[in-house]
């Protein structure tokens, strides 16, 4: 299932069917890395079929899935290796070398390294909404998403136009104006405010508050907030049956679909389980993400001067999500967390 949501706004000329993505993503397939290769990225069948289709539908509902494989060699061995080589070319030579001959000396530590080095693989789900344009990435860290966007645009050849989704109202300045409301009549409808929180102040060296299993229906969270705390990081539930946390760059971590959610439409066999499960989730999410895009003041357009704005006088607006094309993402390194697939 989904775990986290990172999510996008495609542009007009995206490929209109499923069919152009899969030939696209043909042109990047996943291989394992080489002996001396740090890290390697391509695309897998979703169902995870050998040779099965890089892109499935499923009602209606684009599934893709990108491998990342990375090897990585303990600090300390290549350090040993490469003083080992240095200690030999003086004990031989009588010189110590410089700093350009000692900087080779380590890459070729590292490159005798590599092959006995462990691969270490994860996987990053794509599902692209094509009716309402949206390319929603179950990725926790920014690392992973911008290596799924950058293969894109490696695949894609024409550099297809995608922006971070931006709402009118800032999901900082949302939680605030949530998290100091006397009633909850003031919350939006359809969602509720959970019992975990991360509040932040500001400063060179800020103040760090976080709530866990407490509730945050209190004077002594509104007296953060008053104080000028914002939060980062907010656990909410939608309709009674997901549960997920927002963070202030409107990312949604942690999601959880509530017991019976799931129960109908499963199936034993592991291709009629893929289905249910996709269908079942995207549908949920699909009808959570613009609850939520509504209660954020509606989605606003790249560069709107209204995006983001703040709504509530009880903290300072968040920055404004920039937007982006697929080229001009470059990748970050990517975080060792797991994003779980289906």
């Amino acid at each position: 299932m989904f775990k986290n949501l990172m999510l996008y706004r495609l542009g007009a000329d995206w490929p209109t069917t499923a069919a152009q993505l899969e030939e696209a993503l043909a042109n990047e397939p996943f291989s394992p890395c080489g002996a001396t290769q740090q890290k390697s990225s391509g695309w897998v069948p979703p169902r995870g079929h050998e040779h099965g289709a890089l892109v499935e539908t499923v009602a209606g509902q684009w599934i893709a899935r990108l491998a990342i494989e990375t090897k990585a060699v303990p600090g300390d061995a290549v350090r040993s290796k490469t003083q080992e080589a240095i200690d030999e070319i003086e004990r031989t030579t009588g010189r110590k070398p410089g700093k350009k001959e000692a900087r080779d000396i380590r890459d070729d530590a590292l490159l005798a390294l590599l092959p006995q080095a462990f691969p270490r693989r994860s996987q990053v789900t794509l599902w692209i909404d094509p009716e309402n344009r949206w390319l929603v990435l179950d990725a926790s860290a920014q690392g992973k998403a911008d290596e799924i966007i950058t293969s894109l645009s490696r695949v894609s050849g024409q550099g297809f136009s995608v922006s971070l989704l931006q709402t009118k109202h800032s999901p900082q300045g949302a939680m605030s104006a949530w998290l100091a409301a006397e009633s909850a009549d003031e919350l939006p409808d359809a969602f509720h405010v959970e019992r975990e929180c991360e509040l932040k102040g500001s400063g060179e060296q800020p103040a760090v508050v976080k709530f866990t299993r407490h509730d945050l229906a209190t004077d002594e969270v509104r007296q953060h907030i008053r104080e000028g705390k914002l939060p980062t990081k907010l656990a909410l539930g939608w309709q009674g049956r997901v549960s997920f946390t927002l963070t202030e760059t409107l990312q949604l971590k942690k999601i959880a679909f509530q017991e019976g959610v799931f129960e109908e439409g499963t199936q034993d066999k592991d291709e009629d389980r893929f289905d249910a499960d996709v269908a079942l989730a995207t549908g949920e999410l699909g009808a959570l993400i613009p609850a939520l895009i509504e209660a954020l003041g509606g989605e606003s357009e790249p560069g709107d001067l209204g995006a983001n704005a703040n709504f509530t006088p009880a903290a300072p607006s968040a920055p404004a999500s920039g937007a982006a094309t697929l080229g001009a993402l470059a990748p970050t390194p990517v975080a060792d967390d797991e994003d779980p697939p289906f």
